[in-house]
């Protein structure tokens, strides 16, 4: 059975790999590779992440990935 930690370093993977991924697209792909109760729609209408989800990717990032609240994605940063 799937964790949050475990969906949690998928994400990440997948933002270091496609550079900039939005929730909204992600939300989907989560709800497929690992089922309905990751996701739900948050209290503005917007798919969002299961907040356990959420918090082990605070955990696993780091500087290189930074959260853009405007555009709801996250973004590799380039560090040079």
């Amino acid at each position: 059975m799937t964790n949050a930690p475990e969906i949690a370093q998928w994400i990440l993977d997948a933002i270091h790999k496609e550079k900039t991924v939005h929730q909204e697209a992600l939300v989907p792909r989560i709800a497929e590779a690992f089922g309905e109760e990751w996701v739900y729609t948050n209290e503005n209408g917007h798919p969002a992440i299961n907040r356990d989800v959420l918090k082990s990717l605070r955990k696993l990032r780091d500087a290189s990935v930074a959260w853009n609240r405007e555009d709801r994605s996250w973004n590799v940063v380039d560090a040079s």
